[in-house]
């Protein structure tokens, strides 16, 4: 009777336990920030040419972006709302303005801890745009580090 007590004592303490230690265990979704890779990260930064940010509604202009507000984030998937801040380039990128809209964040395709595809979906200019990305690793030349960054899929 008192190793069925501590029996069932044990098989509780696991179920509880197992749901913290599969919390820190969840993938990570690609920034191009510092760290590079972050779970529920409240910023990302997608275009690797600084062009388009992912943030929240509580920001305020691309260098305030924000953060992003996740409502799903598990070990499969992940989606979060906030406002996606995109580089007119008018006349150019570098002198050009930012405008933002409200965005839908998808992360996909979990692997080896990382989620490997983002989807972005939105409206500008009155245009309805879903945006496909997958994470590539770029390795580095005669010595010099590799980086991540997204391509754009299809």
């Amino acid at each position: 009777m008192r190793r069925r007590a501590i029996a069932s004592s044990l098989a509780l303490i696991a179920v509880a336990v197992a749901p913290a230690a599969a919390g820190a265990r969840l993938p990570a979704v690609l920034t191009q920030m510092k760290p590079a890779f972050q779970v529920r990260p409240p910023v990302i930064s997608y275009t690797g040419d600084g062009t388009g940010l992912v943030g929240g509604t509580d920001g305020t202009s691309a260098k305030h972006p924000g953060h992003l507000h996740w409502t799903i984030y598990n070990r499969h998937r992940g989606v979060g709302h906030g406002l996606l801040w995109l580089d007119d380039c008018l006349p150019n990128c570098a002198q050009g303005k930012f405008h933002s809209t409200p965005v839908t964040a998808y992360v996909l395709s979990p692997k080896q801890n990382r989620f490997r595809r983002l989807t972005l979906k939105y409206t500008y200019k009155g245009k309805h745009y879903t945006d496909r990305r997958r994470i590539h690793y770029f390795r580095g030349i005669g010595g010099s580090p590799g980086y991540w960054a997204y391509d754009i899929v299809g």
